[in-house]
């Protein structure tokens, strides 16, 4: 009887601890709560639940889709591009050309403290754009890690952070499109604080040319960060390993179940690109509407229908050209449904 209660006692502690770090969540992933809207780069203390470095010099963005200047989307100083999930994302210049061993790098945070010997899944979104023909864009680094820890790391200057990343990216990066990073790991503390970066010099890591004549950096842009309970759960004395225990994961949108949705439009009746029509591969489409910026309805999608939007508003008038906001529930083969939302320009 004795031995039933301690093996009642066990589980019920692993139960406790499974519904504390379920809850956990990262702050801010997807950098929606803004203090203010950016009008410019290096305003990367306006996203709640993030911070930088100890160095002043390490000033990684923030863009929006109702940002002016800098920190509009979807054009921005560095490449074009649209948010993953919302209408915010955070971006940063990993590395320097070859041998200048210039670093920013980004630090976010959890709702609550990790558990120790609790294996998590870290995922979330990264993609360098479409480069701009006068960006100073246009390398890529290989050894981006993520380093986790109790408390933000310290930085001198734009120099590399020596410390070791429980994972690492190996492989050179470099997408146009968003691309999903995603690895589990057993929390050895009772960490709080995550960065994102090239960790170490440059010697031993690959910076090279991908766009463009001279560029002077490898910038990329970062979305939807999010934390969970690994399928594994809780960990064992016996199994508990230090950092990743497998490779990340990226998604080849040309393979999986996945969606397609273009970011412009032109709907003047000349037969090319004249409808916003998203393709989606493997779902069913539960609803679709599309706003203005400022949140008026101007689209949604009648029962049943598979028509796009003709750039017409529900009075029947021509939208102005811009960019608006489009939001659509997909369900799956299961039966599960998923939201997602985004931003699509129409030019005239």
């Amino acid at each position: 009887m004795v031995h039933h209660m301690i093996r009642f006692s066990l589980v019920a502690v692993g139960l406790v601890w499974g519904h504390f770090a379920s809850a956990q969540q990262v702050m801010n992933g997807s950098f929606e709560s803004l203090s203010a809207l950016p009008s410019t780069t290096g305003q990367w203390s306006l996203a709640s639940g993030w911070t930088a470095t100890s160095s002043s010099e390490n000033t990684p963005d923030v863009f929006h889709m109702q940002g002016v200047g800098g920190g509009d989307l979807p054009e921005t100083p560095v490449a074009m591009v649209l948010p993953d999930q919302g209408m915010a994302i955070g971006g940063f210049m990993a590395a320097g050309l070859p041998g200048t061993e210039r670093r920013e790098y980004i630090t976010g945070s959890f709702t609550s403290p990790l558990q120790p010997g609790v294996s998590y899944q870290m995922t979330f979104r990264m993609t360098n754009g479409e480069r701009t023909p006068f960006s100073q864009a246009g390398l890529g680094v290989s050894g981006m890690g993520m380093h986790f820890s109790m408390g933000p790391l310290q930085q001198s200057g734009l120099s590399p952070i020596e410390a070791e990343p429980q994972f690492e990216l190996t492989p050179l990066f470099y997408s146009r499109e968003w691309e999903t990073i995603s690895f589990t790991f057993v929390a050895q503390s009772a960490w709080t604080y995550f960065t994102w970066g090239a960790f170490g010099p440059d010697s031993g890591r690959s910076i090279e040319l991908n766009e463009g004549t001279s560029p002077s950096m490898a910038y990329y842009f970062v979305d939807a960060f999010a934390i969970e309970l690994a399928e594994e759960g809780t960990a064992s004395d016996e199994d508990v390993e230090k950092g990743p225990t497998t490779k990340p994961t990226t998604i080849d949108l040309e393979e999986e179940p996945a969606w397609f949705v273009p970011n412009a439009f032109t709907p003047n009746n000349d037969g090319e690109n004249d409808v916003f029509v998203p393709v989606w591969n493997n779902f069913q489409i539960k609803r679709f509407e599309v706003y203005s910026r400022w949140g008026e309805l101007v689209y949604e999608l009648a029962q049943g229908a598979n028509e796009g939007w003709n750039g017409q508003t529900t009075k029947g008038k021509d939208a102005a050209p811009g960019t608006y906001i489009w939001q659509v529930d997909l369900v799956d083969e299961s039966g599960k449904t998923i939201s997602k939302s985004g931003a699509i320009t129409l030019i005239r």
